[in-house]
């Protein structure tokens, strides 16, 4: 029938949800795993069991934990996406600039995910710095609200149903009528600002990329409020962060991974 998803596998789905438990609870056991989901200890142990065969699971002790076998997979997934090949010398380049965190981003199924981090001489702790892989609402953060402006008004809202839009400060914006209000100035300006929307006390610029008429991902330059101020903030960074976007585009231009 049209207009109907397909049905789901149920089986791969539970083996999923007990993977993604794991990276939550940081390692858990057979009775933590079916409390967590809902599900009989038995259930859950062999499809612990049959993940450890296949080697995507390990134990430690009593505890299981991910494998490394899906670091090759999400390896080969990140190295073929076209923003790392394009953008890692102009963004390290703008790292070494202004001495701040630097982070090339993608969409993946609605959420902001972090392909790579660039640290300048400026180190912030791992609350700012993320990680490689990271998944993030994306109307909360400047490289997810400069994706966004590539996208229709639909997708957007497509995208808000689907994950929402959670508060991560009290500057997140949380209304989607204000936050297309805000996207449409994203496409006006060509950037994006993140003033404490995601942390406080945290700035970012961010601004989009885009190849062969299609939006790819963002860049995104950010700091400590206390450095990131006044017009170094509003008008300085932004005009960097478009000068790096200009190199980023003619470079995949010439030689795009996706033609």
């Amino acid at each position: 029938m049209t207009g109907e998803s397909p049905r789901k596998i149920q089986s791969l789905q539970t083996a999923h949800r007990i993977v993604e438990t794991l990276q939550e609870l940081d390692g858990a056991g057979a009775s933590a795993i079916a409390d967590r989901l809902d599900i009989g200890r038995s259930t859950a142990y062999q499809y612990l069991m049959t993940l450890r065969e296949e080697g995507y699971v390990i134990k430690r002790d009593q505890t299981y934990h991910i494998g490394l076998k899906y670091l090759d997979h999400g390896m080969y997934a990140r190295d073929n996406h076209p923003m790392i090949e394009i953008s890692r010398p102009s963004l390290r380049d703008l790292v070494d600039e202004t001495g701040e965190i630097g982070w090339c981003t993608s969409e993946d199924n609605g959420k902001l995910v972090t392909l790579d981090i660039i640290e300048g001489e400026r180190n912030l702790n791992a609350k700012f710095r993320g990680r490689i892989g990271n998944r993030e609402f994306m109307h909360a953060h400047a490289g997810g609200k400069a994706i966004l402006s590539g996208y229709s008004n639909d997708r957007i809202l497509e995208i808000i149903e689907t994950h929402g839009l959670p508060a991560y400060t009290q500057q997140t914006i949380t209304d989607s009528e204000e936050l297309l209000a805000e996207i449409e100035r994203v496409r006006e300006d060509g950037v994006a600002f993140n003033d404490e929307e995601a942390i406080d006390g945290y700035r970012a610029v961010g601004a989009p990329v885009t190849l062969d008429g299609e939006t790819i991902g963002s860049i995104t330059i950010g700091g400590p409020k206390n450095r990131m101020s006044d017009e170094y903030y509003t008008d300085t960074l932004p005009d960097l962060i478009g000068g790096v976007i200009n190199e980023i585009e003619l470079r995949g231009s010439v030689s795009s991974p996706w033609q």
